[in-house]
């Protein structure tokens, strides 16, 4: 495993996707207390995993890992070796990311409308970002992660983001992994595990 830190940023502000603020403290998003007046407790609100460490009680998927430059690292089903994303149920509940989106654009959130899957709590869901949604279908986004450095974001029916992550230059073969899975902890790390647990 290579010890460097991805470059992250997560949104700032913990909003509840109805325009309220619990504020930027992940201690704060987990006090008990209806910190924006609007009927609701802090990271039972839809948007609270917009904090980092805070994570929403209705759809805790995360961004677990992915991969901009897969040279050898797997194939897809078809034999190809396409750039991939692992996303990771750190919740409780099984969740169906239908209709939940998926961009390399956060400008753009709606940019890829997820088809129906399930995720049970502690799984991992595996996406191919080969452009080839149209032929392959579910599973296969409708574009690639840029090896430059991008954006990826993940969001929920209601609009809310799940987890964004940005990037910087990535190196053939090597993943960005959040170690454990689903802490807040990212590496960069020559052992990838896509589909699979990535470890302590």
């Amino acid at each position: 495993m290579i010890s460097l830190l991805l470059a992250y940023t997560g949104f700032l502000g913990c909003t509840d996707g109805t325009g309220g603020d619990e504020g930027d403290d992940p201690e704060t998003c987990f006090d008990g207390e209806d910190n924006d007046a609007d009927g609701e407790i802090d990271c039972d609100d839809a948007g609270c995993s917009d904090v980092e460490g805070c994570l929403s009680s209705t759809g805790d998927i995360v961004i677990n890992e992915f991969m901009a430059a897969n040279g050898t690292t797997i194939e897809t089903p078809e034999g190809a070796y396409s750039d991939w994303i692992e996303l990771y149920n750190a919740g409780e509940e099984s969740v169906d990311i239908g209709d939940w989106t998926i961009t390399d654009d956060l400008g753009v959130p709606g940019k890829h409308i997820l088809q129906s899957q399930t995720i049970e709590p502690g799984g991992f869901l595996l996406l191919w970002a080969d452009d080839d949604e149209e032929e392959l279908g579910a599973g296969h986004l409708g574009w690639h992660l840029d090896v430059e450095g991008e954006s990826i974001g993940l969001y929920r029916p209601d609009g809310s983001a799940s987890d964004t992550v940005e990037y910087d230059a990535q190196a053939e073969d090597l993943s960005a992994a959040r170690i454990p899975d689903g802490s807040n902890d990212w590496v960069i790390t020559d052992d990838p595990t896509p589909g699979e647990s990535n470890g302590e």
